[in-house]
């Protein structure tokens, strides 16, 4: 039976939730004391490590807590109680009312079913329409996310979509029917910088359109500070701070809050100089561990006191309308966290050991289609996921790799370690060159390159605990006996942020971000020469990936490891790339040093890339670049520059017809920007802002 909602009511009011879990291994506390409030139009933006119970907050308030969870305090819809509604009732609210995005695409869809068919499916049922009206809503859906070839895209399978197009997909889903509340996992950890900013403006806009409520949790304080109205922190199952997301980011009154924006990587310096991140010691409060009679962060905070450590802080009212839970919130400063120290840097390219070389790599999918299966004329050629791509590495370098979802980066990194065997082209490893398929390449071979995976979900077995991915990559690859292995395996974890009783953990035990940081560890195990990481820090909050980040470079530094690094966020790019290699359409738009890349003059594209990335600043004026489509779908060779279909700078048919060029940037000879415009008019346009079609 249905309940109309109370007038008057909140959106959403969390009240002193509580949701205890009882397990096999002991009692777990995902969400110790949390509460807040969500109105219709507002959005709120959550926020927190990775295990602190933001994802267990979002589950609970569409009731989809199992059977031993154990869940306190209020939680109402429209003043509603959640908890008292029938399993019809919340089959009702569920798609229709309430609609979420989950942290990872590949397990919210179902692998078997064309996707067209899974947003089609919910059209049909919460909505009643017919097969055919849930066809066009669900091409104009597509295209509301930008996804290429909208009208074909919904004939595929999941597995044939990237991850960034796969989250699309979700994010369409659940905006299929306007949700009144949309409650957002991490929705854009996967998608690139362009993209992201194509969805940001798209929930903006939902949220006024519609006038919906909508639950943002992300680690990205970014994206955090550009689309929140209101902010709420949370730290060990406890919401410690809320305030309006102006006030949160220029004046935290928790040493947590301002810890985490310690951890944002920070602009270049004057000097060109790069600011070490400043990374939150030691670990989130245990989830397994009782409430104490005091401040679960006291262990970790740089300001903690006698009084921290003997009584539990409410949640108190601040100077700038906030509330804290914290005794001392008027003593918090910024500084207690900034350290300002120079990162220090790894030596210069010039005479270092090139360690892996690319030579015109090339990896097209399928054959020429004839019309007639075995006869007839060529009708449909090969997908050309990767096109003449070249690239050094040096010893103790770092190349980073960046582009759009659907770029080819993926493709690339798979097929350098040999997971996918390439068309053309050739690696060549300390000289020698790498056979096509990782399994015909010699055991030394395949452990001087490891590689660390965008999706750590998938990339572990789901049955096994998760010190099996790292004892078997010791075991394989190093001579260590099994008391060694057990003991080298602890120090990993505990490298990367965790404890050892980790290791006895199933990966659905996890959170992404935990996950992720497993994968880390196993591609450390075998003191690889190279680690190619995938979205290696996309799934974790800024904190740990600082932690993990400055272990990436200590560990470089130590061992002389060398990286190649894809990402879309380029503030992390920045801060561990000397090199930056950026990948459109398969093709290379742009290499060189990456202040060089980075910085005026740069290829179109790379500035398109730039005026994306979302600042963690929330007075910082947004910049209106926005790409028209999406990356083409690579079936035919370009006869002119690759981005010409989408450039905002194109000059005329020369882009279509003519190959570019490779021009020489004004600072380094290694700075190649393969464009027709000239370098300094190029440089002059963009220090302008004109000439933007």
């Amino acid at each position: 039976m249905s309940h109309q909602p109370i007038e008057g009511a909140p959106l959403l009011e969390i009240e002193d939730l509580a949701v205890t879990f009882y397990t096999p291994r002991g009692t777990v506390r995902a969400v110790r004391d949390a509460s807040l409030t969500l109105h219709r139009g507002e959005l709120v933006g959550l926020v927190g490590e990775s295990g602190c119970g933001k994802s267990t907050l979002a589950f609970a308030v569409m009731g989809y807590l199992p059977g031993t969870a154990e869940v306190g305090g209020s939680l109402r819809f429209e003043g509603r109680d959640i908890a008292r509604m029938s399993e019809p009732e919340l089959r009702e609210l569920r798609g229709n009312r309430i609609a979420m995005v989950y942290q990872d695409p590949a397990t919210s869809l179902t692998p078997t079913m064309r996707v067209g068919a899974q947003i089609a499916e919910v059209l049909r049922e919460h909505l009643g329409m017919s097969a055919e009206q849930a066809r066009e809503r669900t091409v104009e859906l597509f295209e509301s996310v930008r996804l290429a070839d909208p009208g074909a895209v919904g004939m595929r399978f999941p597995h044939e979509l990237s991850g960034g197009q796969q989250q699309r997909v979700v994010i369409a889903m659940a905006l299929a029917c306007d949700p009144d509340l949309l409650i957002m996992d991490e929705p854009t950890t996967g998608l690139d910088v362009t993209t992201e900013a194509t969805i940001l403006d798209l929930i903006a806009d939902l949220k006024t359109r519609v006038n919906a409520g909508i639950l943002y949790v992300s680690h990205n304080l970014g994206v955090i500070a550009r689309v929140a109205d209101r902010v709420v922190v949370m730290y060990a199952g406890q919401t410690i701070e809320e305030a309006a997301v102006r006030d949160l980011f220029k004046n935290p009154r928790h040493p947590y809050t301002a810890g985490l924006l310690s951890c944002v990587p920070k602009p270049l310096a004057e000097s060109g100089a790069v600011t070490k991140l400043t990374a939150i010691p030691g670990s989130v409060y245990p989830a397994g561990e009782e409430g104490v009679d005091a401040c679960l962060f006291a262990d970790r905070c740089p300001s903690v006191r006698d009084a921290c450590r003997s009584e539990a802080p409410p949640m108190a009212p601040t100077d700038v309308g906030s509330s804290s839970r914290c005794l001392f919130w008027a003593d918090v400063r910024p500084e207690i966290w900034a350290t300002g120290e120079e990162r220090e840097e790894t030596p210069a390219a010039n005479g270092a050991e090139e360690v892996l070389t690319a030579k015109s790599l090339r990896r097209f999918y399928g054959k020429w289609k004839r019309k007639y299966i075995f006869f007839g004329p060529r009708v449909q050629p090969p997908v050309r996921a990767v096109s003449d791509v070249d690239f050094k590495v040096g010893r103790g370098r770092t190349l980073g790799i960046v582009g759009e979802s659907g770029s080819g980066k993926t493709t690339l990194a798979r097929a350098i370690v040999g997971l996918v065997p390439l068309t053309g082209g050739a690696t060549v490893l300390h000289g020698e060159e790498l056979e096509r398929d990782v399994d015909d390449r010699t055991r030394g071979q395949q452990a001087a390159m490891r590689m660390v995976f965008q999706n750590p979900t998938a990339s572990l077995n789901p049955r096994m605990p998760v010190r099996h991915a790292i004892l078997r990559s010791l075991k394989k690859f190093t001579g260590l006996n099994s008391r060694e292995r057990r003991e080298r395996a602890v120090e990993l974890m505990e490298a990367v942020g965790l404890s050892a009783v980790y290791l006895d953990r199933r990966p659905d035990e996890l959170s992404g971000g935990q996950q992720q940081r497993v994968a880390l560890a196993g591609a450390f195990a075998g003191n690889a020469d190279v680690i190619v990481a995938d979205e290696a820090v996309s799934a974790l909050d800024v904190s740990v990936q600082a932690q993990v980040l400055n272990l990436l470079k200590e560990h470089q530094r130590e061992k002389g490891a060398s990286y190649i690094f894809i990402s879309h966020d380029l503030g992390v790019v920045r801060y561990v790339s000397d090199e930056i290699l950026v990948l459109y359409a398969g093709h290379v738009a742009e290499c060189g040093p990456a202040d060089d890349v980075l910085a005026a003059p740069s290829h179109p594209y790379t500035e398109a890339l730039l005026s994306a990335a979302p600042v963690p600043d929330p007075d910082a004026e947004p910049t209106r670049i926005r790409l028209e489509g999406a990356v083409p779908t690579l079936r035919e060779a370009f006869k002119g520059c690759c981005f010409a279909g989408r450039c905002p700078r194109k000059i005329g048919p020369i882009c279509d017809d003519t190959p570019p060029p490779a021009r020489v940037g004004p600072s380094s000879p290694e700075h190649l920007i393969y464009c027709h415009i000239p370098v300094d008019e190029l440089a002059e346009m963009q220090r302008s802002g004109v000439g933007l079609r």
